[in-house]
């Protein structure tokens, strides 16, 4: 997202990505943090999977960072010559580099947190949509 910043101020030219299409279960640390406060008020110590459930590609991500952030953002070509272009400007402003994936990329990772959701009545409070907008606003205030 800082990327996104500079380039929307002129400070850089490019995002540079990897596997845009990989796919991770976003979660938001509030969320986790509460999830973890309620595990330690537990009489017994039990394992517990933490998630949000909210799975997303890295593109999705970065398709709604870009909205939020004012891009107009269009995509063109595939694989390795898939590009992101700003249409208000005709600029391409994210590129992907062969060298930015992972060896060993898993295309879906998400967890299953019903566990949690049962014995600790918790679930995460904290959509994908908001979570975006939370990540762009902080990265707007260390910006500023």
């Amino acid at each position: 997202i800082s990327e996104l910043i500079k380039i929307k101020h002129k400070k850089s030219k490019n995002l540079i990505l990897g596997n845009i299409y990989a796919e991770r279960d976003w979660g938001y640390a509030d969320d986790y943090v509460e999830a973890m406060w309620k595990m330690l008020q537990q009489k017994k110590p039990e394992d517990y999977v933490i998630s949000s459930g909210m799975i997303n590609s890295v593109k999705t991500f970065i398709n709604k960072a870009s909205n939020y952030l004012g891009f107009d953002l269009k995509w063109t070509g595939s694989g390795l010559n898939e590009k992101g272009i700003d249409s208000a400007t005709d600029r391409v402003i994210i590129k992907i580099d062969k060298k930015f994936f992972r060896p060993i990329d898993i295309q879906y990772k998400h967890g299953k947190s019903d566990k949690a959701k049962k014995n600790l009545n918790w679930k995460p409070k904290t959509n994908f949509d908001n979570l975006v907008k939370l990540i762009c606003d902080a990265e707007l205030k260390k910006y500023k």
